[in-house]
């Protein structure tokens, strides 16, 4: 009897698990399929961190490991036990000590310096935190996180393409020393100079090694104290949706967008920084739709709350005709400016409208910028001789001229 009981019990056992299991998956097939980022992301390493994003609209699968990444090219000593054989290589030794003999220089003589005023010129007013917009920045988080380092969110916009992270094998060392030489050359201007010379840069990162702005980026906010959380890829559309999925019209491709998640020193919070590898000139070029028509583009920056902008080394773009969208937006939307005369043409800033600080002294554009001089500006400093403020560090063109940088600040009245 006592059998027959057991085994009677084990057939209904049997029988509930086999259709508990058949629920379970019935469920989990009626359950909507969320796509995942698949460029560049090991399984292992992609898992969704939605708790640790609030604040956020997007909760997606991520690259984890670009921490790993930015802390190997960057020659950091917390980088992954897991590269340790790679990192035990001479040639790896020869390169931490170079990038990091190079970013201790700049921190040194510029960022230092940057930090200070910062604290001084920017975090007392609204030029501190929200969203900053940084048009044609290039890779360039380098400066933008010293001299803003609370925003929740940074845009950055540029026509370099965002490239991809190379997933370092723990023990084949194929190519690695020549992919380490590539991101010493491709960070010279920028740790040098301050700025990357378009043309060199456009020639470093469509070479076989570094081929786009991300990781560039990656090693900027490693090397100031960030740590990086991960890496994802979402796609703005023409009805200002935003997802991972990208959805093409007839005449409107979407336009594809690279957060990169991290959190600075000590802190908790949660930053995002969002590159857009985007055609801010007016008409189309080298394939790319121009921003007139870039409708996903328009109704994702339309769509931001109050933001401050920077802009530094711009090539006088926005001085052109043919870049007129894009400056035409700026001024309208903007809060705030944080820039040197290769910007927004200071003539185009209503007066009434605006309130201005000024820092540095303004001097002639250098020579292949000749006709961009700007005698407004430069009779705006010569008035404000008696207020302007020093500039504490140098940057930009002018940087091999001395003290002959200018930034100022403009400031919506209001």
């Amino acid at each position: 009897m006592t059998i027959r009981f057991l085994l009677l019990l084990c057939i209904f056992f049997s029988i509930g698990c086999n259709q508990s299991d058949k629920q379970f998956s019935e469920a989990q097939a009626q359950q909507p399929i969320k796509p995942t980022i698949k460029k560049s992301i090991p399984k292992s390493k992609a898992k969704p961190i939605v708790q640790s994003l609030e604040g956020f609209d997007l909760p997606i699968s991520i690259d984890t490991s670009i921490q790993e990444y930015a802390s190997f090219i960057g020659g950091l000593s917390h980088s992954s036990d897991r590269l340790k054989l790679i990192k035990n290589n001479g040639f790896y030794t020869a390169h931490a000590k170079r990038i990091n003999d190079v970013f201790k220089r700049v921190k040194t003589k510029r960022l230092s310096q940057m930090q200070m005023f910062s604290q001084m010129e920017l975090a007392s007013d609204k030029i501190g935190e929200g969203t900053l917009l940084y048009p044609f920045s290039g890779p360039d988080a380098l400066h933008a996180v010293t001299l803003f380092p609370n925003y929740k969110q940074y845009v950055f916009i540029a026509f370099e393409p965002p490239g991809s992270f190379r997933k370092f094998s723990s023990v084949d060392t194929t190519g690695v020393p020549d992919y380490l030489l590539s991101v010493q050359r491709t960070i010279q201007e920028v740790t040098n100079l301050s700025y990357f010379i378009t043309d060199r840069m456009r020639k470093y990162i469509t070479q076989e090694n570094i081929d786009g702005a991300l990781p560039l980026i990656a090693l900027f906010l490693a090397e100031t104290d960030h740590t990086l959380i991960g890496y994802g890829k979402r796609y703005l559309h023409a009805d200002g949706s935003i997802n991972e999925i990208a959805k093409d019209t007839f005449s409107i491709p979407a336009q594809d967008i690279h957060d990169m998640y991290f959190k600075t020193g000590t802190s908790q919070t949660i930053q995002r920084l969002t590159y857009i590898y985007a055609n801010l000139g007016n008409a189309a070029y080298a394939s790319k739709i121009g921003f007139l028509k870039n409708t996903p583009l328009q109704s994702y920056l339309s769509s931001l709350q109050e933001f401050n902008t920077y802009v530094k080394s711009a090539s006088y773009l926005m001085h052109n005709a043919g870049f007129s969208g894009i400056r035409d937006f700026v001024l309208k939307k903007t809060h705030s400016i944080l820039q040197d005369d290769t910007g927004v043409p200071f003539e185009y800033f209503d007066q009434k409208q605006w309130d201005f600080v000024f820092y540095g002294r303004y001097s002639r554009p250098i020579n292949i910028f000749a006709g961009r001089y700007s005698a407004k500006l430069d009779s705006a400093y010569v008035h404000q001789e008696s207020i302007k403020k020093p500039l504490p560090f140098m940057m930009g063109y002018q940087l091999r001229r001395g003290d002959a940088q200018n930034i100022y600040k403009a400031i919506r009245k209001g």
